[in-house]
């Protein structure tokens, strides 16, 4: 697939998801920040405190976090946690509106931990731990209805076909032009040149709808290996393999201003399926430096995923004589590598005796640090995504991310969660992004616990805001998109 040079506006407008533009031409930046841009979910307890859990432990989910924590285990773990998410979306494009709301089950953390002890007192218990869990959701729909365009995307297929024979278009615009072709969406000149087509929508522009929805997931089995020295030290290593899929079905619908034209309305439909799998490596360590009071630090390595994804597109036409035409394109097929940022963390946790803990992360990420590349098996000739890359490293950048959560315990058995979070832009201060693009997590939780079992729930919400473009730039300026993510979960587990 053809892949577009990265000028700013063209960053802008993959970057904020034009699904149009980044489906039409292939893998880029959007996809490399898609499957870096996780959340810190796992266990109600670790969510329940806004995932600031990297000096805490005995927790399956420090398995994703600090697999230091793992070390602070004393018995075996097993626990499920499960609920329902939900994701709304809001635009606002040129003063319209458009809502969606989808809702979706959500395993966030399924885990087994086993404990060994040891006949070395320095290195009492050393404990094996291995837990699926749910990094980041796709799900969700996004809509506007009748958006006022000044021209009609028609206009874009109209000139990848100019200069191309119709029978060349099969091969010149397979996707998109070859289809408008097909349904007589566009039409031979009449000025006789044969290389030459005017489009269905001659002028006046078009009232717009556009409806996407995706599904998805991005999950990852951790395996990991922790113990701790002389009840102060601790350290930790876990294999992280990661599972990825993610479906779109795109729908861009015009309908000409002009009533005069022989054009009722028209159809475009992109469909993309995508999978992919790899492996990455979390290092970290824990100490106690006083019985009140501990440090934590964690380094995650990049995530080298291998995808393969299909991608086909379809258009339909009606006209107002009652004839309708339907033209599907090819499918293809591509294979490529996305390699994920890297993370470090850094994290304090106030032990408050019986009363209860207080704690805080910090957590650093370059995302203009991920890139595209091809797989091991393409050839010298593949495609560098040399475009793309660097469009990320211009477009994204350096974000800081700061947690805190509580958890205060109330009689002996019952405990009272709460964290919050901030993670500044991901964007690049020259990226001109008109959006504030932080995002904000809020979460509340309790639980109730036994020597031999525990059961607890978590409600967690998350905003970030960000500019998109639905259509191309010179059809429509951005809009703005408000995406708001909650999730019901609950947990029970036992001690084994």
């Amino acid at each position: 697939m053809m892949k577009q040079q990265s000028f700013m506006i063209l960053g802008l407008l993959t970057a904020c998801l034009s699904a149009w533009s980044t489906q039409l031409h292939g893998q880029n930046e959007t996809d490399v920040f898609r499957y870096s841009f996780t959340e810190s979910l796992g266990s109600t307890r670790t969510m329940g405190m806004g995932g600031a859990f990297g000096a805490l432990g005995a927790d399956l989910a420090c398995l994703t976090g600090n697999p230091a924590g793992i070390g602070l285990y004393r018995r075996g773990d097993a626990s499920l946690t499960t609920g329902f998410a939900s994701q709304k979306t809001r635009l606002n494009v040129s003063g319209q509106f458009g809502d969606a709301n989808q809702i979706s089950g959500s395993t966030t953390n399924l885990g087994i931990a086993l404990t060994y002890p040891s006949v070395n007192p320095d290195w009492p218990v050393s404990t094996l731990a291995i837990s699926v869990s749910r990094r980041a959701n796709f799900n969700e729909k996004i809509e506007i209805e009748d958006a006022l365009l000044g021209n009609s995307l028609l206009d874009v297929f109209l000139g990848q076909a100019q200069g191309s024979l119709p029978g060349d278009l099969y091969t010149t615009g397979p996707f998109t032009s070859n289809l408008a072709w097909e349904t007589f969406l566009l039409d031979p000149n009449p000025n006789g040149n044969p290389t030459s087509y005017v489009s269905a929508i001659p002028s006046g522009g078009a009232y717009a709808t556009k409806k996407i929805e995706r599904s998805g997931k991005l999950n990852e089995t951790n395996i990991a290996f922790g113990s701790n020295y002389q009840e102060r030290l601790c350290l930790g290593i876990s294999l992280g393999i990661v599972n990825a899929t993610f479906d779109e079905t795109a729908i861009h619908g015009e309908r000409p201003q002009i009533d005069t034209l022989q054009l009722n309305t028209w159809e475009f439909q992109e469909r993309l399926n995508v999978e992919g799998s790899g492996l990455n490596v979390k290092l970290g360590m824990q100490y106690a430096l006083s019985p009140w009071l501990r440090m934590g630090l964690a380094y995650h390595t990049r995530t080298r995923i291998a995808f393969t994804d299909e991608y086909s597109t379809n258009m339909r036409s009606e006209l107002k004589s009652g004839e309708s035409y339907d033209y599907n394109s090819p499918l293809n097929r591509l294979e490529y590598v996305i390699y994920t940022p890297s993370r470090a963390m850094a994290s304090l946790a106030f032990i408050m005796g019986k009363y209860g803990v207080i704690s805080a992360d910090y957590e650093r990420v370059n995302y203009g640090s991920g890139n595209l590349r091809p797989t091991a098996l393409s050839g010298p000739d593949a495609y560098k995504f040399e475009n793309e890359n660097e469009t990320m490293a211009s477009l994204y950048g350096l974000s800081h991310c700061a947690r805190v959560g509580a958890e205060i315990r109330i009689q002996r058995a019952w405990r009272l969660r709460a964290g919050a979070g901030l993670e500044t832009s991901p964007y690049q201060p020259a990226a001109e992004i008109q959006t504030d693009s932080k995002r904000y997590t809020g979460s509340v939780g309790f639980g109730y616990r036994t020597e031999k079992w525990y059961a607890s729930s978590t409600y967690r919400r998350s905003q970030f805001e960000r500019d998109i473009y639905l259509f191309d730039p010179e059809l429509l300026n951005a809009g703005r998109m408000r995406q708001t993510h909650g999730m019901l979960v609950a947990a029970f587990g036992f001690r084994l």
